[in-house]
Parts: structure tokens; C-alpha cells; sequence
């Protein structure tokens, strides 16, 4: 099973523009295969997911589910903004490597209320093997109840 070492965010602007899509930011994911990934050259699905963190970091559910994986948030108080996502498609053919992903910023819809001034961006990363749990909640549907 692969490990990840460490995720940073190489550039931050300064400033974020509203509803641009310019890769705001640049993600490095520094990785370490397991020796049966690199014998097996096991591909893996990284899921990056950006946030604005208001507060405590969440504990998030993973839904690992290969290329569509989801994260849900745990806390009922509050709502962290979801500001993007990357998926990257791997293989382990290295013990170590790392991933620069570019990543554009949504800031999503603004409410003239209230004045944002600064994001505190965070991002959160999970790889998915291709041999694995996988996991996917259906839609949501109502029913009537008779008496």
C-alpha cells in the first residue's frame, strides 16, 4: 500500500479572482510506493479536494470509489467551502515520486453580506488503488407513505 508523505501547496496567490479559471494554485504530493506496488507497478488514483477551513480541520469520510472517490464532511455545526478538486491517475513504477498538480479555484457564490477578506486554503489528499474497497451512495429518491 502506498503511503503519502506529504502535501503542500507551492503557490498561493495573493489574491484569488472571482470566476477566472486560472490555476490558482500548485499542489506537490510527495509519495512512497510499497515493494509489492512497485513489483505489481500498481496504478492509483490521487484525489486532491481544496477547502477553505472554517474553524477545526474536519475528520472527513472518504468514499474511496477509484476515479470518482468523494469526501463528505463530518461536522453538522458548520460547513467548510469546497473550492476545487483534481484527480490524478498514477502508476508505481518509482519508490518515491512526486506530483505537481495545478489546480483552478472556485470561490463558489459570494453573498454581498458578507465580506470575504481571506480564504485559509487547505487541502486534503487520498489515493484510491486499483485493487481495493470501493465505495458509492445512490441518489437520493422520496417515496410516498400510504395508511
Amino acid at each position: 500500500m502506498a503511503k503519502i508523505l506529504s502535501v503542500e501547496l507551492k503557490h498561493v496567490p495573493k489574491h484569488i479572482h472571482v470566476g477566472d479559471a486560472v490555476n490558482d494554485i500548485i499542489v506537490l504530493t510527495k509519495i512512497q510506493f510499497h515493494p509489492l506496488d512497485l513489483q505489481l507497478q500498481m496504478p492509483y488514483c490521487l484525489h486532491l479536494f481544496v477547502y477553505d477551513i472554517h474553524g477545526n480541520v474536519d475528520a472527513p469520510l472518504v468514499l474511496p470509489n477509484w476515479d470518482e472517490s468523494r469526501v463528505l464532511p463530518v461536522a453538522s455545526d458548520r460547513k467548510d467551502d469546497f473550492m476545487g478538486q483534481k484527480n490524478v491517475i498514477l502508476t508505481a513504477n518509482e519508490a518515491e515520486m512526486t506530483i505537481e498538480t495545478p489546480i483552478a479555484l472556485s470561490l463558489g457564490k459570494i453573498n454581498r453580506d458578507m465580506s470575504y477578506m481571506s480564504r485559509k486554503i487547505e487541502v486534503f489528499a487520498t489515493m484510491a488503488p486499483v485493487v481495493g474497497r470501493v465505495s458509492k451512495y445512490s441518489e437520493p429518491f422520496t417515496s410516498m407513505i400510504s395508511y
